[in-house]
């Protein structure tokens, strides 16, 4: 004789997009805008043989864009790591990396015209707006921090900016 096994009733899990997961998502959009033309325009060489920092850059953005994706949905989920490594993605990735990049080609900017320009101050102004909204949410929302998934955001901002200072063509 076969029992049946009762169907037991799960929650759902809460998963939910305040203020700073928009904020961050406005923040990766502007973060990849910038690399995507910087890839377009040229300033890492991609014809014949990549060189080691030329694909060290390609697989950092890609586990960048990766780890965005995973913070995001950890912080819609409710979980304080995840907004936390929303704030460092955002100031690190976004604001520091994109946007202070505005220095060498300030607007209006002749290269990639407009998009450029969009990319660099989309990037000074989401990037901070995301790492203040992350670090308010998570003080608001008064949620415990996981350190690994900021932690591992910090060691990919750094990675990148060591790789796109040795990749980058003069």
């Amino acid at each position: 004789m076969h029992g049946t096994e009762p169907i037991r009733h799960q929650p759902t899990p809460t998963f939910r997009f305040g203020a700073a997961e928009w904020l961050g998502l406005a923040a990766l959009a502007f973060g990849s805008l910038h690399i995507l033309l910087d890839f377009g325009v040229g300033l890492f060489p991609t014809q014949g043989p990549a060189s080691a920092a030329v694909a060290a850059v390609f697989v950092l953005t890609s586990l960048l864009l990766l780890w965005w994706a995973v913070s995001i949905a950890a912080a819609a989920g409710g979980l304080g790591g995840g907004l936390a490594s929303v704030a460092v993605l955002a100031f690190g990735w976004t604001l520091l990396t994109n946007g202070s990049s505005v220095v060498f080609c300030p607007p209006p900017c002749p290269v990639a015209a407009p998009l450029a320009d969009v990319a660099h101050l989309g990037s000074l102004a989401s990037g901070l707006a995301a790492a203040v909204g992350a670090a308010w949410a998570l003080r608001q929302r008064r949620l415990g921090v996981g350190w690994r998934l900021p932690a591992g955001a910090a060691a990919l901002v750094f990675a990148s900016i060591v790789a796109l200072g040795n990749a980058v063509q003069p």
